[in-house]
């Protein structure tokens, strides 16, 4: 017979398995819609469908606990194995059908099926099992359901500030999933003698944590490996940090670094894109003492802007310590930046641009540098957005100018000109200009100024690319590149840019 004592410790393990359990079906699915999101873009699209199927999925598991009547513990332990099994090699298992497969959206909505219905059995399982265990259900149901919430909420903060950093989008379904395992060996050593699959639900139990603890621990290791088949040359660094994925390669000569997937710079061709993004803005201005640079954590843009020395101060705002941290101390950036860092006249101010632009007390800069990732995610839209070119009024010198990177006239055509669209409706004069970079092909820019800017250089400049001689040809575009197709500004309610680039580039990718 079982002691009132006894009935209360096995609720209280019931109650705080709810509670873990909780926290691993929240990272699982943060995780497949961080991998999605980073793999194929569009995060709306991407969170929207992952949330949508495994609330379904959950109704799904939670009918499907209507056809077991009996093996309670048996059930709940099995379901605990497998979706500490499925959980944890689930953000591997889309990187290897991403890389190397056609079947990556099917492999995807089946992983995420199969640990939603698992989850979705888990609750009801528990609840049907603390009746035994106690006679005040009321108060055993409403425990369940408070620890389940408190778990999702560990689980939904832990994960972009600890999981994420420590373990990496692969390391991270793996240790988690370890936890799973780790209820079903807590379950099976409570009611051991309750369970009638002990030996073999024990020897599942042992198996995959073995699988997943050697995955957990090697996950640098197998990082590279899967990382290699996302790229045509080989990986020499990666880093998953809370604002994102940081991958550089190198092959031979050519250093690439690519931020969630997306290419950033090519060392055999990145002068000329940097040397466009500075110098036909630099050039028009008689002197220069301030400069923001909004983006830049890699320090190119640096390395180009320390070519003025009369600059006083460099203001450079970037999001993620981590590039910044790169930038100061990969010994090919510090090559290629020329270790400009060092300087210094040079500030960095960890913060998002959008709230920076929006609060500071800085300025005015004679010069704004906007180098910042492309629009393919609504968090990025902001910062093309017509409320944040209208918040650069707030921080440029009158007669100052703004220089941005707006993306390609020729593979992106409508994300380009919504840009500058957005640019004019904010209120700037603005005028539109492209260089050829091998690496990213034919890449656009604007250059802004609240009164209308000189039409030449002021001062003369001659780089490895650009001179000033042929600075005009830059602002002709022939027809294929000025022709601006139908488009709207780019709004903080109606981030329209996302749509504009997903469909400009699907036809390249």
């Amino acid at each position: 017979m079982t002691t009132p004592s006894r009935q209360k410790f096995e609720l209280a393990v019931l109650t705080a398995s709810v509670g873990a359990a909780a926290t691993c079906a929240i990272v699982y699915q943060l995780a497949i819609g961080t991998v999605s999101t980073y793999l194929a873009g569009n995060s709306t699209f991407q969170y929207s469908l992952t949330i949508g199927l495994f609330m379904s999925a959950y109704g799904i598991g939670s009918f499907a606990s209507t056809r077991v009547e009996n093996r309670l513990l048996d059930w709940f332990i099995w379901t605990e194995v497998l979706l500490g099994f499925l959980g944890g090699i689930s953000s591997l298992t889309l990187f290897l059908l991403y890389g190397g497969t056609e079947f990556f959206d099917v492999g995807r909505v089946g992983l995420i099926l199969g640990i939603g219905s698992l989850i979705g059995l888990e609750i009801p399982l528990l609840i049907r099992l603390s009746e035994g265990t106690r006679n005040n259900l009321r108060v055993s149901v409403g425990a369940m359901m408070g620890f389940d919430y408190i778990g999702a909420l560990v689980g939904g903060l832990a994960f972009p500030f600890i999981f994420l950093p420590l373990w990496g989008l692969l390391g991270a379904p793996a240790w988690i999933g370890l936890l799973n395992v780790a209820i079903a060996g807590v379950g099976l050593s409570v009611f051991w003698k309750q369970i009638h699959s002990r030996r073999v639900l024990a020897a599942a139990c042992l198996i995959t944590a073995s699988v997943l603890g050697l995955s957990a621990f090697q996950t640098h290791e197998i990082e590279r490996i899967v990382e290699s088949n996302l790229y045509e040359d080989p990986v020499v660094y990666l880093e998953q940090t809370p604002y994102q994925r940081m991958v550089m390669t190198r092959k031979a000569l050519d250093t690439r670094l690519f931020l969630d997937g997306s290419l950033q710079f090519s060392s055999a061709d990145e002068y000329r894109y940097h040397e466009m993004l500075v110098h036909p803005a630099a050039t028009r201005l008689a002197k220069i003492s301030k400069v923001l640079v909004l983006g830049g954590g890699d320090g190119l843009a640096l390395r180009e802007l320390e070519k003025y020395k009369e600059i006083e101060q460099i203001v450079l705002v970037d999001l993620d310590p981590a590039m910044v941290r790169l930038g100061r101390t990969d010994p090919t950036l510090r090559k290629l930046n020329a270790d400009s860092f060092a300087n210094p006249v040079v500030k960095v101010i960890h913060d998002d641009a959008f709230e920076f632009v929006e609060n500071t007390q800085m300025g005015p800069f004679d010069l704004v540098i906007v180098d910042l990732p492309d629009p393919h995610h609504e968090s990025l839209a902001k910062l093309y957005s017509v409320t944040f070119y209208q918040g650069l009024m707030r921080v440029v010198a009158k007669g100052g100018l703004v220089a941005a990177q707006l993306g390609s006239p020729f593979f992106a055509n409508r994300t380009y000109w919504s840009s500058i669209s957005s640019l004019e409706t904010a209120g700037w004069q603005v005028r539109p200009y492209f260089v050829d970079v091998p690496s990213f092909g034919i890449w656009g820019f604007g250059l802004a100024s609240l009164q209308e800017s000189p039409e030449a250089p002021l001062r003369s400049f001659t780089g490895r690319y650009y001179e000033t001689a042929f600075d005009a040809s830059s602002f002709r575009f022939p027809a294929d590149l000025k022709a601006r197709q139908p488009v709207e500004p780019n709004t903080l309610v109606r981030p329209v840019i996302v749509s504009y680039f997903r469909d400009d580039w699907r036809g390249w990718n």
